[in-house]
């Protein structure tokens, strides 16, 4: 068995995992597959990769164990980086952001020393130009992250010539999650399917979302969810939009310094009528000459930094290092 398949063997029979990796089509998931993409099969030879799920059964003792955290540290699957134990037993973790190693540091207490910070990555995007006929904005994540937010915010707007596009559904982790999950948040998806200019798109994968972003001209995110990276984001930045977004989280280390930033606010009626203004000038400001510009060096700095061209020569060298030291 080649070592991709090992991994993805692995992944497949993880039962501990809240959504099925197979049928999961999440950020986390995602990355994993790009990895697997991107990386020469002998660079996974003796690494055993874990993702997002600090649980004692999956530790292998004739392997290197390398657990990939992209999860905050209030979610179950990192709960058990409390113990020593485990942690013992890992000999590195991945983090997917600064903020976030710096937050399971200060939480669980992990030796740095077994920590390593190697940001997400994305496929290059194509430039397009931008339509002048309308302004478009877009929301692409899960529902609990601030899409009530934006919906009441581009309602109080009530501007004619803009237009939502809202890919956001609880079938993006599978059959099993949106079946506990779905019902929640119907009568959210069917206010967004009667409010005027906006477009519900549901669930759609990630090739067709680029595609989306690439006629959009803003990501409109007020996020109330502490991202510990933001893929959403990146890709947004990428394909030549805007975006608009809270300082939660890792939003800040990401974004910056291109991202146009709402401080967050507890109070969410505050932050809706903060993030109401700075997404009113954003749209008004978005074909200024110096707006142009600004996303023109955008689009060209995150395409290089965050490529997976770029990324896979770091987690090349990484697990090169791992083996080495081991040995």
């Amino acid at each position: 068995m080649d070592e991709k398949s090992r991994i993805l063997k692995n992944l497949n029979n993880d039962k501990s995992r809240p959504v099925s990796f197979i049928d999961s089509f999440g950020g986390s998931e995602n990355q994993m597959r790009f990895l697997l993409k991107y990386l020469p099969d002998e660079s996974l030879k003796d690494i055993n990769l874990i993702l997002n799920n600090a649980n004692n059964d999956l530790i292998e003792k004739d392997k290197i164990n390398v657990l990939w955290m992209h999860h905050f540290v209030n979610q179950k699957e990192a709960q058990n980086l409390i113990s020593k134990d485990f942690v013992s037993k890992l000999d590195w973790i991945v983090y997917n952001s600064s903020w976030n190693f710096e937050k399971h540091i200060y939480q669980f207490k992990i030796p740095e020393e077994k920590c390593i910070v190697i940001r997400n990555a994305i496929e290059k995007i194509d430039f397009k130009e931008k339509s002048k006929d309308k302004i478009k904005l877009i929301y692409h994540t899960t529902p609990w992250r601030g899409l009530a937010n934006l919906l009441k915010i581009f309602k109080n707007l009530n501007i004619d010539n803009i237009e939502l596009n809202i890919c956001s559904s609880t079938k993006i982790y599978g059959k099993k999650f949106d079946s506990s999950l779905g019902k929640k948040y119907e009568d959210l998806f069917a206010e967004c399917k009667a409010t005027k200019n906006v477009n519900y798109l549901g669930f759609v994968d990630n090739k067709n979302v680029v595609d989306l972003l690439k006629n959009t001209h803003i990501f409109s995110y007020p996020s109330i969810w502490h991202e510990t990276s933001c893929i959403s984001a990146i890709e947004a930045m990428a394909a030549g939009c805007e975006v608009v977004t809270t300082n939660l989280g890792a939003l800040y280390e990401t974004c910056a310094p291109f991202g146009t930033f709402v401080n967050f606010d507890r109070n969410l009626n505050n932050l809706e009528k903060k993030f109401s203004k700075i997404l009113l000038n954003a749209i008004k400001n978005f074909w200024s000459d110096k707006n142009q510009n600004k996303l023109k060096l955008q689009r060209e700095s995150i395409n290089s930094t965050y490529s997976w061209e770029t990324r896979s020569l770091e987690w090349i060298k990484f697990f090169d290092e791992a083996r080495s030291l081991k040995r």
